[in-house]
């Protein structure tokens, strides 16, 4: 656990001292604008949320329906300690959670991407793309040069789009085809 937060801290450091103001940038105050086909009235914004917080809590209920209740599992058989370390980025329609990813430190250099999920009824509406999006500007922000992820067979097209390569061959996790998937970040 000390070496996740390590990690971590290195990779927000590596590169150059952050200002206070760009410890906390992105900020939720300029939200995405949704595509004027989306069928959601308003804007969807992302933003950090605090592990611990009702944020959270919500998270834990779509990645629960989106990632485990179609396997016939439940979240609350997840080892879910590693959660503590790691960066949570949500995103909102209003007040609504409506997507979620998590990022946590692999390297000194490099997050890993996990637990992406979308509200069932946004998906093909862009919510995921920028979530990834805001996601890979926060941690580039912090100094990291790379982002990699575990990429279900069905997402790898998705992935592909935003950038990230999949390298070697498919792998099986939780019973699902995956690819392990990279994407360098330039650092701003």
């Amino acid at each position: 656990m000390e070496e996740a937060k390590r990690n971590s801290n290195e990779c927000r450091r590596k590169g150059h001292t952050m200002s206070q103001s760009e410890q906390t940038e992105p900020r939720p105050d300029k939200p995405l604008p949704l595509d004027s086909n989306i069928a959601v009235s308003g804007e969807v914004s992302a933003r950090q949320i605090d592990y611990g917080s009702d944020d959270y809590g919500r998270s834990l209920q779509l990645r629960d329906d989106v990632l485990r209740r179609p396997l016939g599992r439940s979240i609350a058989d997840d080892d879910l300690s590693g959660d503590a370390e790691a960066l949570h980025v949500g995103a909102f329609a209003g007040e609504r959670l409506v997507g979620i990813l998590l990022l946590k430190p692999k390297s000194e250099d490099m997050l890993q991407m996990k637990q992406v999920a979308v509200d069932e009824s946004l998906r093909g509406m862009n919510v995921g793309r920028r979530l990834v999006e805001y996601a890979e500007r926060l941690a580039a922000r912090q100094g990291c040069g790379e982002i990699m992820l575990h990429a279900r067979e069905v997402a790898v097209v998705f992935y592909e789009k935003l950038g990230y390569a999949r390298e070697g061959e498919v792998f099986e996790e939780m019973g699902i085809p995956h690819y392990v998937m990279r994407k360098k970040l330039s650092l701003r």
